[in-house]
């Protein structure tokens, strides 16, 4: 081990470095504030900061169970399902503090599109899969669901086709089809942020190089949160990156920066593959 990496693993202080940040002139869509969370007695998140700046994609990097996941659950609050779950500090969407009191947690998830790991779509139709967001809120409106339908499926990449097999059912579709789907399904109700949990882990190449084309184009019309364990995805797709330890926010900044001239010396230990 080089005397880097044992600095890396065993220095007991944590010290955040932030870089500069790329912004996208739209100013912040979501601001973390000294976030900590606990499940039980066990401490998850350590007094994250991180900004989001809107219609950006900011990437979350870091080794298996350093927090990424859990930081990107509590912006839509999937986590409250878990019992004995406690929380401190603040997320800003907009201008509301989704864990400050009166909270509609119902409207605040619309407000978010999630894609998971693994491609969920319903077993029903493609059309069925695209608007149920839609029809969960009530909208039946035929020409309203047939246009959005449409919007949502041209966004996702995924219109030309399947604007013949609509009725079909989307399991029949393959892995990468079906990935876009979810994503076309997410961003129907129009989110203002998309949160993607490793969406090309269960992905061939040429399927996640079609996401990561995706994810290029939806930016500026979305805010995009993604969790990956690819360092070259996030290097690809992303345009800051934070780099999360133990879940801790070790550093974060312009991606290229990052990768480049890192700053923290765990953060250079792990894209050097030191560790992790």
């Amino acid at each position: 081990m080089s005397n880097s990496t044992a600095r890396s693993l065993g220095d007991a202080a944590f010290q955040r470095t932030v870089c500069h940040v790329k912004e996208s002139g739209l100013g912040t869509a979501l601001d973390i504030r000294g976030f900590n969370l606990w499940y039980g007695e066990t401490q998850a998140l350590h007094g994250i900061d991180m900004a989001v700046q809107r219609g950006g994609v900011a990437a979350l990097i870091g080794p298996s169970g350093c927090g990424k996941s859990t930081l990107l659950r509590s912006i839509n609050r999937m986590n409250d399902l878990i019992d004995d779950l406690r929380v401190s500090g603040s997320i800003v969407v907009g201008e509301q503090d989704i864990y400050g009191p009166g909270t509609d947690v119902i409207a605040l998830r619309k407000r978010m599109g999630m894609v998971f790991q693994k491609p969920n779509p319903f077993a029903m139709s493609i059309y069925d899969n695209v608007v149920y967001p839609l029809r969960v809120d009530g909208i039946s409106n035929r020409r309203i669901l047939d246009e959005t339908c449409e919007r949502a499926l041209k966004s996702a990449a995924l219109w030309n086709e399947a604007k013949d097999r609509l009725q079909q059912s989307a399991l029949s579709l393959s892995g990468g089809k079906q990935q876009r789907l979810c994503i076309a399904r997410a961003i129907a109700a129009d989110p203002e942020v998309l949160l993607m949990d490793e969406p090309c882990s269960a992905l061939d190449p040429i399927a996640t190089a079609r996401i990561e084309e995706l994810i290029s184009e939806l930016k500026g019309s979305y805010t995009i949160v993604i969790v990956t364990h690819n360092m070259q995805q996030a290097a690809r797709v992303s345009d800051n990156t934070a780099f999360m330890y133990l879940g801790r926010l070790i550093e974060y900044g312009a991606t290229d920066e990052v990768f480049t001239k890192p700053r923290s010396g765990r953060t250079e230990d792990y894209i050097t593959g030191r560790f992790g």
